[in-house]
């Protein structure tokens, strides 16, 4: 167990090195800087430069990258070049709307993915296996925006049952459920498609099993057989359902555009557009300790859940 955790951090130390590295030289790689984005169309070339000089971006990339580097290793995400202001703040202030967003898609994904994949892998070849394949492919083959202007068109234009977009006026409340439940069904929908032929699969693997053949032949009822086996198949989704957390933190920016949504998407964005780069840093740095934090949880609970595991 020691030496699987202190795999896991070193893991975690070169993913975020790298990813940090891949976009420090990314950003720098794009056209233009943020000097010349703040400096407007008449700021001269000395204007620039001061500029260039008071935001720390007149040396070397070498020496701006080790600066970087060590900011992040003290924990100072430094201050958003557009906002004047710490990028900590900024995120603080974007972040509850995009966890509140990934929170309910994360539910609702599990809800229908898990609900789905053990109705289709008990019943196999029945009605529910073949509408539940049915879902999987449309879900899995079409964008996600595509269904966020269809959810919009539907449940909003033309029945008006939801608002179009954005937030209501006093922000993230119980009111503002409502205006989520479109977005986060838009990003529910694909993610609960994995989880749906995932569980289907580890459900007809289950079938096979001896001991299902034992309980049958005992005279268990089916919904006694279908508790065991849902038992037993159910802790190899974990893994699939870290990565589709993990991933929500950084999927719902097209989403967060779609339904006006002020998130982390809309941050990172604007960030990119204007060479904001230490925000676009700190959402690296945010999404990376998330994803990986995720990851080890689900792996802690997989080696609780299954002791086949603890003993390999």
């Amino acid at each position: 167990m020691t030496r699987y955790l202190l795999g896991q951090a070193l893991s975690f130390v070169v993913t975020l090195w790298v990813v940090l590295t891949l976009v420090f030289v990314g950003m720098r790689a794009l056209p233009g800087d943020a000097a010349t984005i703040l400096g407007g169309m008449d700021a001269s070339a000395e204007q620039i430069a001061a500029i260039r000089e008071r935001l720390g971006l007149a040396g070397s990339w070498g020496a701006q990258y080790l600066g970087f580097l060590g900011d992040v290793v003290r924990g100072d995400l430094g201050d958003s070049l557009r906002e004047r202001r710490p990028v900590t703040a900024v995120l603080l202030d974007r972040l509850p709307v995009t966890l509140a967003l990934a929170g309910l898609a994360f539910a609702l994904s599990l809800v229908i993915g898990v609900g789905l994949g053990l109705l289709a892998g008990l019943r196999p070849g029945g009605l529910a296996d073949r509408l539940t394949t049915l879902y999987v492919t449309a879900a899995l083959a079409l964008p996600e925006f595509w269904f966020g202007f269809l959810l919009i068109l539907l449940f909003a234009v033309n029945l008006g049952w939801f608002p179009v977009i954005g937030l209501p006026p006093s922000g993230l409340s119980l009111r503002a459920s409502w205006h989520l439940l479109l977005p986060a069904l838009t990003l529910a929908i694909p993610r609960s498609a994995q989880v749906a032929r995932l569980t289907r699969a580890l459900v007809l693997e289950q079938l096979r099993a001896d001991y299902v053949r034992t309980a049958r032949s005992k005279g268990l009822p089916g919904r006694g057989v279908g508790r065991h086996i849902a038992a037993n198949a159910l802790p190899g989704v974990l893994p699939l359902l870290a990565l589709e957390l993990g991933g929500l933190l950084t999927g719902t920016i097209v989403v967060e555009q779609v339904f006006g949504l002020p998130g982390l998407g809309a941050t990172i964005l604007g960030a990119i557009s204007a060479r904001d780069y230490p925000v676009v840093q700190g959402v690296t740095v945010l999404a990376v300790v998330v994803y990986v934090g995720v990851n080890w949880l689900a792996d802690m609970l997989q080696l609780a859940f299954d002791p086949r595991l603890r003993s390999a």
